[in-house]
């Protein structure tokens, strides 16, 4: 497999990447696949190595390190990078993961492109990275419609890799069909898909559970995101602490501890559709009849 998933000290590269979509239900699958006794993935959910501006230039060796030594009894090794699907903003990321991992397992987890829009604007609004009202703000950020143009993101991919490669599921399937859609992901990745793990009835990072905002600064959270990787997973570690508190003392959430509810009027949300119609379709093309399309196309 040329410089595939070799081994160093026990230490092998992933047979599967879980791509995205970013707020799609990728922390949520992630906990799911790593409760799995077969699978194994680093303590860190996102090490971005495929990325160019984030961790490309530490190296592969520096990849290898971020996962466990593992055993025979270990039959799938991955991780979960929602930067994988942010094209065009981070570019060559399909080149860079088929020259190392050319037989790697593809796993793209999507949601009604609008509602992630809409949790993605919340999320960057109660960050403070985000001021704009939410129109102005998404048609004027490329980011937010090109983070829901899933089927761009698959063509992205489908240049470097067969199609059989590519496992695409939705968050609404992985909600209301949890235990099969998990079969199919197990299945997917090569391990025994009669395996449940013990948490596959909850939820993680789910935006009940998240402080409106960090304690640690913007300006700061940035910055310690580019140079220490393992400073990305304090978010959720942050949140997944709030909520262990509340399941504790049995207190709720207030109002105030909340992102904003963002509430879409009816014109705004056309405006949407007729920007995100044309990839659906090539999205219904990829999926097969059977998908709905989220009513948008």
């Amino acid at each position: 497999m040329g410089s595939g998933p070799g081994e160093s000290g026990g230490r092998r590269l992933p047979t599967f990447l879980l791509v995205g979509a970013m707020k799609g239900g990728t922390t949520s699958l992630f906990h799911y696949l790593g409760g799995h006794p077969q699978v194994a993935t680093p303590v860190y959910k996102a090490p971005e190595f495929f990325v160019e501006e984030a961790n490309w230039r530490r190296g592969i060796d520096w990849y290898r390190r971020q996962f466990p030594v593992t055993g025979p009894d270990v039959l799938a090794i991955g991780e979960a990078s929602n930067a994988y699907t942010k094209y065009p903003r981070y570019r060559g990321v399909p080149e860079r993961i088929a020259a190392h991992l050319p037989d790697v397992r593809l796993l793209y987890v999507i949601r009604d492109p609008i509602e992630r829009i809409r949790s993605h604007y919340q999320t960057r609004l109660a960050e403070r990275s985000e001021r704009l009202p939410f129109a102005d703000a998404v048609f004027s950020n490329h980011i937010y419609l090109d983070y829901s143009r899933y089927a761009l993101q698959i063509e992205q991919y489908l240049e470097h890799f067969p199609r059989d490669q590519l496992l695409v599921i939705t968050s609404e399937d992985l909600r209301s069909a949890r235990e099969a859609t998990m079969r199919r992901v197990y299945g997917f990745i090569g391990v025994d898909p009669d395996v449940m793990p013990p948490e596959l009835d909850r939820d993680f990072y789910l935006t009940k559970d998240r402080a409106a905002r960090s304690p640690i600064p913007l300006f700061i959270r940035k910055p310690l995101k580019r140079r220490f990787p393992v400073t990305r997973r304090f978010k959720e570690v942050e949140n997944n602490t709030i909520s262990v508190m509340r399941r504790v003392t049995g207190r709720s959430s207030g109002p105030a501890q909340r992102p904003p509810r963002v509430d879409i009027s009816d014109d705004v949300r056309e405006r949407l559709v007729a920007e995100l119609e044309e990839d659906v379709r090539r999205l219904r093309g990829h999926l097969g009849p059977t998908f709905d399309g989220w009513g948008i196309a």
